[in-house]
């Protein structure tokens, strides 16, 4: 019997690079099926495909079984799961964390999965739904082919602005230390009036990068 679809939810099994390396992609999938089944007491595991780093494609639950991997998002959706992951973040690049082989496999099993059940099927990612790093890249940044985001601490522009506002404290500073009275007045009046500047201008720079400008 099958089943409406409206999305595919990526995941990762947060395993190192290491883990189960000279294993088959099926002694793999075996192992998070006894995780799923054995230690959380599921009927099967939890996912409906799973991509090796070598880029094969196993199948885990049948795609018209609803799945368990992303609460409150399975009725209507198809889980794959990316072996790999471990200590990764959302913000990281798909292939800080995968293989080359694994995101060939992955492009080509969505689209798989959209000629079956529909091209405006959305992809979204674990992290989307959920407060974790899963599958450990952005989704939406990664089907558009965008660079990964950085923080706030990272973005070259903000850590310039930074720069520039402590530059001109120092500035300031050294101005009036080296005057008395009311040129020290003046001196501060002006340290203000730079110090200022730099900071709107730092405001503008975090502006634009919350809007993906960096």
């Amino acid at each position: 019997m099958s089943r409406r679809i409206d999305e595919v939810i990526i995941h990762c099994s947060a395993t190192r690079r290491t883990w189960y390396a000279d294993e088959s992609l099926n002694a793999q999938v075996a192992e998070i099926r006894r995780w799923h089944v054995v230690e959380n007491k599921w009927n099967d595991i939890g996912y409906h495909w799973i991509i090796g780093r070598c880029g094969k494609v196993l199948a885990g639950r049948a795609e018209s079984v609803v799945g368990a991997h992303c609460k409150g998002r399975n009725a209507r959706s198809m889980g794959i799961c990316l072996i790999g992951g471990h200590g990764s973040s959302e913000r990281d690049a798909f292939q800080d964390n995968f293989t080359a082989e694994q995101e060939r496999a992955l492009v080509d099993l969505i689209e798989s999965i959209r000629s079956r059940h529909g091209a405006s099927i959305k992809v979204r990612g674990h992290n989307e739904f959920a407060n974790k790093a899963c599958p450990g890249f952005n989704v939406k940044r990664w089907l558009n082919n965008t660079p990964p985001r950085t923080s706030p601490l990272q973005s070259k522009t903000v850590r310039a602005s930074a720069t520039q506002v402590a530059a001109a404290a120092g500035t300031g500073a050294t101005a009036v230390a080296a005057l008395d009275g009311t040129a020290q007045i003046v001196a501060l009046a002006c340290a203000a009036v730079v110090a200022l500047a730099a900071l709107w201008i730092m405001r503008e720079r975090l502006r634009k990068w919350a809007g993906g400008d960096h």
